[in-house]
């Protein structure tokens, strides 16, 4: 079942360090906020409003610390394939 939204999704960007990326992850935070524009804004994630936080870790390590958005719901990006996996997702809903 779809759900129809009247405003966007804020969603809280959160990068990790990047100290061994293996992949260019502005470029897919950017192709990720090109696919689901009008439909899901960035926004820092102590934003008022924020519905979900998306860490956008550099590789399959995951090692960003997350426990400040205790009880958020998170989303996790290790490359492309999850990229491509959150896009399809908030389409849907």
């Amino acid at each position: 079942m779809k759900i129809y939204r009247d405003e966007k999704i804020k969603i809280g960007l959160k990068y990790c360090g990047g100290c061994n990326p293996e992949y260019d992850r502005v470029t897919v935070v950017r192709h990720i906020g090109e696919r689901l524009q009008g439909k899901a804004e960035f926004v820092e994630p102590e934003h008022e409003g924020v519905e979900l936080i998306l860490a956008v870790q550099g590789c399959s390590t995951a090692c960003a610390d997350l426990s400040s958005f205790h009880g958020m719901e998170i989303r996790i990006i290790t490359g492309i394939e999850d990229a491509e996996r959150f896009i399809r997702e908030i389409e849907e809903q």
